[in-house]
This record gives structure tokens, C-alpha cells and sequence, in this order.
């Protein structure tokens, strides 16, 4: 407890300092310090120059003396639109960080400013003057200010003022104003600051919806060594106080002496002792520490010192509060030891977490593969982050309430195996982007766990106990499941998390109550290619371990759905009868389906239809009978009686059985003998009464009920109102005849029902024998068991050998065994049948013998295969060394060349000595071509013919001697003098002998089953049908994929945005990711990442990552994918190389072309033209070029004089135009390859970058607008789609995804166009064979020039 010696100090002191202040105040108020510098025209001063309405202006004042500036002087300053003042170079665009900045600057407000849309009343403002009583004010200022400046004598006041200026976009609602004054001396320069009161309305620009959020406003000097200095608040929330706060004593008026600064030393501040220095005091209230809670937070005062309480829509602890279901990042660091080796300082964390379903996405990264794989057992590098973003149910508080992101978390794990490792978690709040920022430590051991080995762990609860305000702990036991390894890591995680708390008067104290938080779905990976440990899960807090989705509350279905809980999440299925729609908010309700409009009713044809809430009715016409789903004709009608209504005199007792059943030989009580409830009677109508319409009870009745007109009767067997039906049979007994039978299950056989033809049939649940004289059980499965589970439709837990159905009689979908199987439908055996019963059961290499032995028919594998009979495989090749022929022998089962021997075309072992890839034929010889570097084969002298398959001798030309075979003729040769012989068209050979050609007319079998022969151009050839791609001769089917939709590069995410914007979703995390392009063979996306220098692929929904090309690349910044072909184009701009690989074999690549590239960018493909296209981001020279897919014929296709900066490129599937970005010219055009002709789809843009066409509209990413941009094909702007950003403030490459994928077939399309020596099979068609085959760096048979010179 203070004495009362320090309180009468403490009151002594403060009474001195408002004595003081109130003096100096008086003071100042004189010198009109906080009032702003206006420009007065004496004659003496420059002019006023004001700034162009925008949002990155500039104005240069060049000085008649240099300004002095910490250790440096400058002739020329420029006033910048974003509240900043530069030395010596303008710097007009908004920068997105924290000082310092690259330029030498005074910064009074550096924000996102914006006055584009901005009236009269808003001004942006520069002037010098030297007017006599603006020096006179300025020279008594520094005076004051400063005790060793008393003979200072202002020569020149430089003044800029932002005044009534609004933000980024073109905001106007809240305005600011603030001004800076230089204050030149002869060598010392002074800077002034003044916001005035009510000045400082707004902190930062609206840009977080497009990238990082901006940066709250920053104030103080940058000098041009890097030193700088920052005014209390800068870059915080505290920056709107700037205007109430000071250094000097008057508030929003700041003062720095800026020059002459001494190497190793920054600013001066006022010195004068009288001076305050802090504004406004920290009592603990709300009164005067308001300022301290966050902006979107109220102050609640208690009986001591106060608390802040976020508002509602925000969530956090009232110091920091975040909106409600907006995406947050973490970056962290990592250092220490484990397993006594340091952690790599470079490792950096990221995590991205989705709020609105708690699902957190954490990587680090680069990680050495021990490293990384040991880094997955330590569990709180997955649980903290989750802990803080976990999903509030039931009004349960999440770590971010309780923190605010500030906090330390202390946890240890003590291993099983004995080891144990400590870890230390700082996370220091929001930084300057709002990022959660957290320092990780780690030291000690964990057991050791291979990179590969995949590692598990189990959805949990944990428990954390509040120790006291401010502490909590958890203890919890984990088990890590390394599957491969059938190996099981024991551990215990004793966390202690450390914050401050504040409980106001009306909260309880939390000390010894506990929260459950539910960890799921839990992701552990380490990725080699990429380096990177990826953890994931999903949270919540407030439930247990029995709780889901659909019963914590936080499922939220619409009308007439159910909620069916799905992993850790839900979805909502419409109930039977509805279907689900998207309403005009682009929301799913479900809505009735009218089964009788749309004929999926299943009345009679003597019935009418009527559509029901659910569902519909069914009733007979007249004339017809029956419950409405079969009606039979009532020709009797007239003769059937029906019993008179008695009246009330005549029955006082009525019958408890009225009701006319439209069957009268079928009553529900007929064959039982004791009484059955049942339901009240219709009321008869009157002599003159009309028959009413009567209601349909249908959907009320019993399982075991049948719908007649409308009402409920129970089965057969069954006794009840129709409505609730009980089994009038006990267990182990059916009705049958009238009666309960005993239900046999022994399991017997049965005699077969046959008719006249001899045709025979089993019941239900039995099948014929072979000899088919008798029906033997063959169905064994559990009912109940069946009914206690899931539904199929909801949980597909089907056996791989059976079908999920719907059984109208038990209501629900059921697992049932296909066809050649038995059992319960979740565990399937085969039934032991005889293949000459069912032949299909034998492998396609097996075929079915009878077999005395065992009495029955068998399958038996053909020769040359192994197996059972129901799978067959190759057998092995040999078993002795004589069935492999000369010089070879059996090795394993494979015949292998003698040493020094190797196989010829024809698979015979020969000596070795092959020329190149290829072997020589008869008459010829192996030679070096020295021009080209290769080995080939060529005839003898006096030879010809093909020297791979054998030479011939000359013969006597035919023009002389017609030697000429059948089906040929003698023609002249490209000379004159000479003839040959030649076969006629429909046949090949050498002339002497001419066969008939073989193609897929004569011969079918050249086709694949799912092709066709067609004539075209080039002939007869194979064509795939339609849903498959190949080459003719091999099939395969297309898969199917999802459609319509566009992916975007946000650098660092790949998002999918819908054509309607809506739903944009973010599916990959990239490394600043420049140029994308789709497979839609594949459904999949690939991109390039300039920054791990790699190329990646994922599906669609952003699953299944990999790395593509990981090695040997530099900065791929555009992605080209021919996908008839099945090769992947890149431009790399750092290497200045175009280069080419095959999708299905990476390592077959190959550099296309490597000269004359300065900056290559954009890349696209038209595999229908077999054309390539690219652009060059050459500032002096930028241009458009095109070649054949393999590099050759290469031509400019636009120039400097037609191009500016183009970016991305796309070509039209139909016309075969090739359009472009050009952020230059502000453009969108198209250019006709073949005749050169342009044309313009869109002009006046902000700033293009990728560009695509999908549904007959251009679609572009623009820089300035930070939207996905779009016009029609003839030129009419659309909406812009504004998509939430996930990443940077810009946008990069994108791609549209369409349903139609190309169907054309390539050479190269199928077994790399059957290329070998490891080179790459690449379209040209003016290549004899349709193909060129490039060689690649593992080619052994060329040499490859060095693919970028000088790199």
C-alpha cells in the first residue's frame, strides 16, 4: 500500500504539470501553432500548386536551395496523392508496407488516399514561401521547441496539406485533413505535423476485400540509408489519435528537427521541459482510456479500471476484434533443436484459416525431410491455431474471445518411448496486415518416423481447465497411427496458455470450469517435392465426443430437408417429394416436385393424378375400382350392395366395422378370428347430399399398410387401424393361406416351380442347381441387422460386390449382394457355381472344362497364363534356358541375352553392335552423319530400299525391261530419265511386289472397339467415338468433370470463381503464382510458382496436390496445356526460354526455342491448328510471336508498333484468333494468325492481365479495378465480378473450365507417338510422319546445345 509521502508526491507532481501546461499552452496559443499554414501571395513566395483529382498524382517543386535532410540534401520534392512527401523521385502508387520505404520521405499521413470522386471542397496542396510573419511563427516555434536552437531564423516554409481527402475506392463518407510544414533554416531543417481536431476520420483504404488489407496510416521519416522513425501509433489504430496526441504540447501538433542528423542517429524531439509529451494520461476508465479498445469495440468501466467488449458481428477480446466469418492468416517463425539438430531459420509458417467452418490449413516450410517428417508428431503446431479459430456452439467461447491473438502458449509431450520435447508459442497479435504473428521455440527429442510413412490421428475431445482468470490447461493422451508400419506412438500434450484477462462486474469468475474443444478430420503430411509439412482440421468448442453437425445446433437446414451429418460437417437432403432449387439469392430451398405434371406418378391409366404437398394421390375414374395405383373395372357395379347408413334410431349401436372395402372378398379381418381395431367410419351421404371430396390419408399409413381410396388398410397378417400395424404372426412363424405358418431355416432345398415349356424358377432368396432339379438356398443375411444400420444412400458402406437399392416395403435404401454373390449386403462371398451354368465367371484368358473328378464344370486358365481360373495372369516366359532360343538363357522366368549379345528386331539375341537406336538390315552398313551428330543406316553401292528393314540390288529400269509386279505400273521419277516401278493406289510394296494396303476399312481390327473408320484428307484412319480420346487404334474413355466456372491466380491462392460470382472459393495455396492453365482430360489445374521455381497440378476442387516439374526451372510465369496432344508449354522468364513436357511423363521435356527472348510472359496453344503463341514483355521492344508445337517455323506475328505490355494470351476454338491483354495500350484484341488482321473487342481498360474466353465472353483480371472483368463477343461490357481475395491485392493468370473438352486426335497422342532414345514426340505436320521427336536431356543418341546461354 502506498505511504502518504508518494501520494502527496504523486498529487504535488501532477498539480506542477498542469501549472506548467496551462502556461505554455497560453504560449503557443499565441503562435497559432495548431492552426494550418495558408498560402498568402506577397510577392515573395512561389506559387500554389494543386494536385489532379486521383489516386496517385504527383507535383514537383523544384528548389532554388537544397533542403537538408538527416545527412543528405535535395534540390527537388515531390508531394504524392498518398499523403506522403519524397526527395528526388515521385511515388505515386500506394505501397502495402511498413516503413521503410525505399525512397527518402516524410510521411505526415501515408495512407491509401483517394480523390477521384471527391467535390470542390477537397484540395491536395504545395507551396513554398518566405512571407514574413510565416518565418516569424516558425523561427518562435523551433525556439521553444528546442533549447539549443535559440538563434534560429527560419529562411523558407514548405507546405503540403491534404485537405478533406477520402480513401481507396473513391470513397468520400469519411474525409481526413493534415498538413506538413518544412521549416528550412540555413543548414537545419524542422518538420512540422498538425492534424487538426475532428481531422483524422479514417485509417486505411477499402482493399481488403482484393488482397492484404492496407496498412494503417503511417507517419515519420524515411532517410535514404534506411533509417527511419515512426510517430506513436503509426501503422496501428492508435493512428486516429495522432490528432489528440502530441510532442509538443498542443494537441495534433507534432515538431522534429530532421536536419543535420549525425550518422547512427535518428530525429530530435522537443526538449524544452514544459513540453507534454503524452496525450491523453492511461488512467484506468473508459472516460480517458477508451482509445485503447479496438475500433469496432465498446468500453464497459467496472469498479476497477474498465474492460472492452467487442460489438456484435466482431469476435475477440475488445482490444482486437475481427468480423465475423472473414478469412484470417498466421505467419510465424520456427527455431531451436530437435532431435539435437538446429530447425532451419528459413522455415516459416503459414496457416490459412476458414472462420465460417473452423477448418484451419497450416504449412511450414522449406523442411529437410527428417526434419519435416519428426515435426508431425508435435501435436501443438496443429492444435493452437484451431484452439483460437475453433467454432463457438452452445455460446462457447473460442482462444481468439479470450486472447485477442496475445498470449503465450507453454506446451510439453512426454513420448512413450521416453522422449519428450518442449514448445514454446509466442503469438504476438495482428500485425500491420492483420495477420496473427507467432514465434515458435522448440528443444527436445520425439521418436523417429519415416518421411513417407503415412501417419494418423483420431478424431478427439480435449478438455481445457480454467486454472484462474487469464490460465488455462489441458492434459490429454494421444495415440499417432503410422498404418504402413503397424505402429502405434504413445504420447501426453500438457499445455498451459497464459493471457491477460479482463471480467467485468457482471461476469463470473471462470477459475475450475472446463471447455470441450473437438478436433477432426486432422491432416499430418510432409511433402517432399514441396518441402512442406501440411497439417489441417477442423474445430469446435462447446460439444462432446457424441455431438455432430446436425445435433450441436450448428447445422442449419431449410424447410422441408433433413439434416444428415457428414464427417465433421453436414449436408441438408430434401425430403422424399421435394427437390432441391436455388432461389433469386442464389440459396438452396427445396420445393415440391409435381410427380403428376411431370408423368413420374405411378397411377393407373385408369386413375387421375392429384400433386400433394410431398407427394401426390392417386384416384379411380368412375367405372373403375381400386386404391388408385390399379384400378379394375367395376362392371358389377350396379349389383354390388352396399350396406344403408342406419340412422341413429334404427343402429343406436353401431357397427365397429362400416367401412365398404373396395375389395369385398379381401376384408383386413378376413381368416382372424379375434377382433380388430379399426378406424372410424365414413360418414354417409344424405339422399340429396353431394359426395364430398375426401382427404387423402395415404401418407399416414403404416409400413405394413396398403392405401385404398385413399384410406389405410393393414396387410395381411397384420391387425391395426391401417395407421399402426402389428404382426398377428409370433417370431419364427409367416401368414401364409390364411394362417401362421413355421418358418423354416434349415436352409432346405425346394422343389422348382416349372411350367409346359420346362422352364423352371426358385423363390425368392433360392437358386436353381445345375442339373436344375432342385432350388437351393442361397441368400444368408441378417434383416435386423440390416435395418439397425445406416441407410446406404446416407453412409455408403456397401460390400465392393453389392448395390445400394430402395425396398418400397421397408422405406429405405438397403445394401444388397449383385448377382453370383450372398450375404447381408455388407459382407458379399461368392456362390460356389458352375461356370457352365454361368460361363461369365471365368477370366477372359480362361475357359470352362468339365471336370470328372470333382463332377462339375471349372474354369482353367488358358495356355501361357496362370491362376485359378477366375484370374489369370502370364505366365513366366521360360522355365529351362532351351526355351529361350540361341544365346539366351531363362532368368527368373524372363529370357536374357547372352554377355555381348543383344536383341534385334526381330526379339533374337545377336551380337551386340546396333547403330544408334535402331539395327542396320541386309546390305547395309551403320555410318556417322558428322552435321547432325547421328549414327543411320544406309545401302550399300549398288543397293536401295530401306536400309532398317534390307537393301535390294538396283534392278534394270522398268522403261527398258518392265520387270513390274502385279498392281503396279512404271512411272518416271523427280528425273526425267529415270523410271521405276511403282505400286497403283490401294497398294504398298517395292513395285515387284505390291500388297494390298492395309486400313481400317479392310482390315476393322486396326480400330479400337470404341472407334470408327472415316475417310479424310490424310485418308482412311481410325477416329476415337465420342466420349473417348486417343489416336484410333487405342481408346480411352473421358472422364467426366465439373464445369463452368473460372480459375484465378491470386499469387498466393488458386480460387474458383462460378460464372455468376457467386460461392468463390479458394482451392489451393500457391507460392506467388503467375500463369495457370487447365487439362480438362483430366480435370485438372496447373500452375506455375515463380517462387519455389516449380510447376504444380491439383483437381479442380483443389485436392490431390503434386509437383509437376520441380527441377531446372526458374520462373514459369505463363502455363499452356495442349491437351490432344497431352503436353504442357512454359515460358520462363528468368531462363528466357520456351520449353515443352509430356503430362503423362514430366521428365520427357524439352526447350523449344532459347534465343531472341528478352521477358517472355503469355503462352497459349490452339491444338486444332497446331500452332504455339507467345508474348514478350520486352520494354523496347514487345511483341507477339508463333511457331509450329515443336519450335520450327517461327515468325512475329505483332510488333512494337501493334503491342505495348502484352500479357496473357487465348485462342478462339472456332475462328482460330488469337486475342490478348495489353496492359500498354489498354486494350483487349484479337489478331487472325493467317491474314494478320486485328481487331478490337475492348478499349479504355485500367490495367489487364489474364484473359480468357468462355460462353462467348472475354473474361480479364484487372490491377486497378481488382475485379474479374468482362465483355461479350461483340464488344458489350458485362458486370464485373468482385471476388473476395484470398491472397495479394492482385490478380494473375486465369482459366475457364468448360464442359466441352477437344476431341481430336494427335500423333503424339497415345505412347509418345512412338518416339524412343527419351525424346519427346511433338506435332509438325509438315514432318513426313506428322511428328518431329525432340531430343530431350536424356536422349543418349544427340547432343542437345545448352538450352540458355549465358545463364
Amino acid at each position: 500500500m502506498p505511504s502518504f509521502g508518494s501520494k502527496f508526491l504523486a498529487c504535488l507532481l501532477l498539480s506542477s504539470v498542469i501549472l506548467v501546461s496551462g502556461q505554455f499552452e497560453h504560449y503557443l496559443d499565441s503562435l497559432r501553432a495548431n492552426e494550418l499554414y495558408e498560402f498568402v501571395d506577397d510577392g515573395s513566395s512561389g506559387s500554389l500548386q494543386f494536385l489532379p483529382k486521383g489516386d496517385s498524382e504527383k507535383i514537383l517543386l523544384q528548389l532554388e536551395q537544397p533542403v537538408h535532410f538527416y545527412g543528405e540534401q535535395y534540390e527537388q520534392i515531390y508531394i504524392n496523392t498518398n499523403g506522403i512527401l519524397t526527395f528526388n523521385a515521385e511515388f505515386t502508387d500506394y505501397l502495402n508496407q511498413p516503413f521503410p520505404l525505399e525512397y527518402p520521405s516524410i510521411a505526415a499521413f501515408y495512407s491509401n488516399v483517394d480523390t477521384s470522386n471527391s467535390d470542390d471542397f477537397t484540395s491536395i496542396s504545395l507551396f513554398e514561401t518566405k512571407e514574413q510573419s510565416t518565418l516569424e511563427k516558425a523561427s518562435s516555434l523551433v525556439r521553444y521547441a528546442f533549447s539549443s536552437q535559440q538563434e534560429f531564423e527560419a529562411r523558407q516554409v514548405i507546405v503540403a496539406t491534404w485537405r478533406n481527402v477520402g480513401y481507396f475506392d473513391s470513397k468520400t463518407d469519411r474525409l481526413n485533413t493534415f498538413q506538413v510544414a518544412l521549416l528550412l533554416g540555413e543548414q537545419q531543417t524542422f518538420v512540422q505535423f498538425i492534424y487538426p481536431e475532428g481531422g483524422l476520420n479514417w485509417l486505411q483504404g477499402e482493399s481488403a476485400a482484393r488482397g492484404l488489407p492496407d496498412i494503417r496510416a503511417q507517419a515519420g521519416f524515411v532517410a535514404e540509408d534506411g533509417r527511419y522513425y515512426n510517430l506513436n501509433g503509426s501503422g496501428s489504430e492508435n493512428a486516429r489519435f495522432l490528432s489528440e496526441s502530441t510532442n509538443l504540447g498542443v494537441p495534433g501538433v507534432w515538431l522534429f528537427e530532421v536536419a543535420p542528423i549525425e550518422p547512427g542517429q535518428n530525429v530530435k524531439t522537443p526538449d524544452n521541459a514544459e513540453t507534454l509529451t503524452e496525450s491523453p494520461a492511461l488512467a484506468q476508465s473508459c472516460q480517458s482510456s477508451a482509445h485503447q479498445c479496438h475500433e469496432k469495440a465498446q468500453c464497459h468501466d467496472k469498479s476497477e479500471g474498465y474492460c472492452c467488449v467487442c460489438e456484435p458481428g466482431f469476435y475477440g477480446n475488445g482490444k482486437s476484434c475481427l468480423a465475423n466469418g472473414l478469412p484470417i492468416r498466421v505467419i510465424g517463425t520456427l527455431t531451436g533443436e530437435l532431435n539435437h539438430r538446429p530447425v532451419e531459420e528459413q522455415a516459416q509458417l503459414q496457416s490459412y484459416v476458414v472462420t465460417t467452418d473452423a477448418r484451419s490449413f497450416t504449412t511450414i516450410n522449406p523442411l529437410e525431410p527428417e526434419l519435416g517428417a519428426q515435426l508431425r508428431l508435435v501435436l501443438p503446431l496443429l492444435t493452437t491455431v484451431p484452439w483460437l479459430f475453433a467454432k463457438s456452439v452452445g455460446g462457447a467461447v473460442n482462444g481468439y474471445q479470450l486472447t485477442g491473438g496475445v498470449y503465450s502458449h507453454v506446451s510439453r509431450i512426454q513420448f512413450d518411448s521416453g522422449e519428450s520435447l518442449l514448445v514454446n508459442q509466442t503469438f504476438e497479435g495482428l500485425n500491420y496486415w492483420d495477420q496473427l504473428s507467432v514465434k515458435i521455440e522448440l528443444y527436445g527429442e520425439v521418436p523417429t518416423v519415416p518421411a513417407d510413412a503415412p501417419l494418423q490421428l483420431a478424431d478427439y475431445v480435449d478438455e481445457y481447465r480454467f486454472v484462474r482468470p487469464g490460465e488455462v490447461r489441458s492434459v490429454r493422451s494421444h495415440q499417432l497411427t503410422l498404418t504402413e508400419e503397424q505402429r502405434v506412438i504413445g504420447l501426453q500434450v500438457d499445455q498451459r496458455i497464459l493471457y491477460t484477462s479482463c471480467l467485468r462486474d457482471d461476469e463470473s469468475d471462470p477459475t475450475e470450469t472446463v471447455a470441450f474443444q473437438k478436433i477432426s478430420n486432422v491432416v499430418l503430411d510432409y511433402i517432399p517435392g514441396d518441402e512442406a509439412l501440411r497439417i489441417s482440421a477442423n474445430s469446435k468448442v462447446g460439444v462432446d465426443a457424441e455431438s455432430n453437425a446436425c445435433t450441436d445446433g450448428t447445422a442449419e437446414c431449410v424447410e422441408n430437408s433433413v439434416c444428415v451429418p457428414q464427417d465433421d460437417s453436414f449436408r441438408c437432403d430434401c425430403h422424399h417429394g421435394f427437390a432441391a432449387q436455388l432461389d433469386d439469392r442464389g440459396l438452396e430451398i427445396c420445393v415440391d416436385i409435381d410427380e403428376c405434371a411431370l408423368g413420374t406418378h405411378v397411377c393407373d391409366e385408369n386413375a387421375s393424378c392429384e400433386n400433394t404437398e410431398g407427394g401426390f394421390n392417386c384416384y379411380c375414374a368412375e367405372g373403375f375400382s381400386g386404391n388408385g395405383y390399379r384400378c379394375d373395372s367395376n362392371n358389377t357395379a350396379d349389383n354390388i350392395e352396399y350396406p344403408t347408413p342406419p340412422t341413429q334410431d334404427e343402429n343406436p349401436n353401431p357397427s365397429p366395422d362400416p367401412i365398404p372395402y373396395p375389395y369385398p372378398d379381401q376384408r383386413p379381418d378376413q381368416g382372424q378370428e379375434q377382433e380388430q381395431p379399426q378406424p372410424e367410419p365414413y360418414p354417409y351421404p344424405g339422399e340429396d347430399e353431394q359426395v364430398p371430396h375426401r382427404p387423402d390419408e395415404c401418407y399416414r399409413c403404416s409400413k405394413d399398410a396398403n392405401c385404398y381410396g385413399g384410406r389405410c388398410f393393414c396387410h395381411d397378417g397384420f391387425s391395426g387401424d391401417g395407421y399402426n400395424c402389428e404382426n398377428i404372426c409370433g417370431q419364427e412363424q409367416v401368414w401364409e393361406n390364411g394362417r401362421c405358418e413355421p418358418l423354416y431355416l434349415d436352409k432346405h432345398d425346394l422343389e422348382p416351380s416349372c411350367d409346359l415349356f420346362g422352364e423352371c424358377r426358385c423363390p425368392d432368396g433360392y437358386e436353381l442347381s445345375e442339373d436344375n432339379q432342385r432350388c437351393v438356398y442361397a441368400q444368408d443375411f441378417d434383416i435386423e441387422k440390416n435395418g439397425e444400420l445406416i441407410p446406404c444412400d446416407v453412409d455408403a458402406n456397401c460390400h465392393i460386390n453389392a448395390t445400394c437399392n430402395w425396398y418400397e416395403h421397408e422405406l429405405r435404401h438397403i445394401c444388397t449382394c449383385s448377382s453370383g454373390f450372398s450375404g447381408d449386403g455388407y459382407t458379399c462371398e461368392p456362390i460356389d457355381d458352375s461356370c457352365a451354368i454361368r460361363p461369365d465367371i471365368c477370366d477372359a484368358h480362361a475357359t470352362c472344362e468339365y471336370n470328372e473328378q470333382l463332377g462339375k464344370s471349372e474354369c482353367q486358365c488358358n495356355r501361357g497364363y496362370e491362376g485359378d481360373g477366375f484370374r489369370c495372369q502370364l505366365a513366366a516366359e521360360c522355365e529351362a534356358n532351351e526355351h529361350c532360343g540361341e544365346n539366351a538363357f531363362c532368368d527368373g522366368g524372363v529370357c536374357q541375352c547372352q554377355p555381348e549379345f543383344e536383341r534385334d528386331v526381330s526379339d533374337r539375341c545377336v551380337p551386340a553392335g546396333r547403330c544408334g537406336s535402331v539395327f542396320c538390315g541386309s546390305n547395309a552398313i551403320c555410318k556417322w552423319d558428322a552435321e547432325q551428330g547421328v549414327q543411320y543406316c544406309d545401302c550399300l553401292e549398288g543397293y536401295q530400299g530401306d536400309a532398317l528393314v534390307g537393301c535390294v540390288s538396283k534392278p534394270i529400269p522398268c522403261n527398258l525391261r518392265n520387270t513390274c509386279g502385279i498392281h503396279a505400273t512404271c512411272e518416271p521419277t523427280e528425273d526425267p530419265a529415270h523410271y521405276e516401278c511403282q505400286c497403283i493406289a490401294g497398294y504398298n510394296g517395292d513395285g515387284y511386289v505390291c500388297i494390298e494396303e492395309q486400313n481400317c476399312l479392310n482390315n476393322p481390327t486396326l480400330c479400337d472397339l470404341n472407334a470408327q473408320c472415316r475417310s479424310t484428307n490424310a485418308g482412311l484412319v481410325c477416329v476415337c467415338n465420342q466420349g473417348f480420346y486417343g489416336n484410333g487404334s487405342v481408346c480411352l474413355e473421358r472422364q467426366q468433370h465439373e464445369s463452368d466456372f473460372l480459375l484465378v491466380s491470386q499469387g498466393v491462392v488458386i480460387v474458383r470463381v462460378p460464372l455468376n460470382g457467386r460461392q468463390v472459393l479458394p482451392i489451393a495455396v500457391a507460392s506467388m503464382a503467375i500463369g495457370l492453365d487447365k487439362d480438362c482430360v483430366e480435370g485438372r489445374v496447373y500452375w506455375g510458382e515463380i517462387t519455389t521455381k516449380k510447376i504444380v497440378s491439383a483437381k479442380y476442387n483443389g485436392s490431390d496436390i503434386r509437383p509437376f516439374i520441380a527441377t531446372d526451372i526458374e520462373s514459369p510465369e505463363g502455363i499452356a496445356i495442349d491437351v490432344v496432344s497431352r503436353r504442357l508449354y512454359w515460358t520462363d522468364s528468368v531462363k528466357d526460354t520456351i520449353e515443352v513436357a509430356s503430362l503423362d511423363d514430366p521428365s520427357l521435356r524439352a526447350v523449344i526455342i532459347n534465343k531472341q527472348l528478352v521477358n517472355p510472359r503469355g503462352i497459349a496453344v490452339d491444338p486444332y491448328r497446331e500452332k504455339l503463341f507467345w508474348s514478350d514483355w520486352d520494354r523496347s521492344a514487345p511483341k507477339i510471336e508463333m511457331s509450329n508445337l515443336d519450335g520450327t517455323e517461327r515468325q512475329l506475328l505483332l510488333g512494337h508498333d501493334s503491342v505495348t505490355l502484352p500479357n496473357s494470351l487465348v485462342v478462339l476454338e472456332n475462328s482460330g484468333e488469337l486475342c490478348y491483354a495489353d496492359a500498354g495500350t489498354k486494350k483487349v484484341e484479337c489478331i487472325q494468325p493467317q491474314n494478320g488482321q486485328t481487331r478490337t473487342i475492348s478499349n479504355e481498360l485500367s490495367y489487364p492481365f489474364g484473359l480468357t474466353f468462355t460462353h462467348d465472353q472475354f473474361y480479364w483480371t484487372d490491377w486497378s479495378t481488382k475485379k474479374l472483368e468482362s465483355v461479350d463477343s461483340l464488344g458489350t461490357r458485362q458486370k464485373a465480378i468482385q471476388t473476395p481475395s484470398f491472397g495479394s491485392h492482385k490478380m494473375y493468370g486465369m482459366t475457364s473450365v468448360e464442359q466441352n473438352c477437344p476431341q481430336y486426335q494427335s500423333p503424339c497422342q497415345i505412347n509418345n507417338g512412338g518416339c524412343t532414345d527419351a525424346r519427346l514426340c511433338l506435332v509438325n505436320r509438315l514432318a513426313p510422319s506428322g511428328k518431329s521427336c525432340k531430343c530431350t536431356s536424356a536422349s543418349t543418341t544427340c547432343n542437345l546445345p545448352t538450352a540458355y546461354p549465358g545463364y
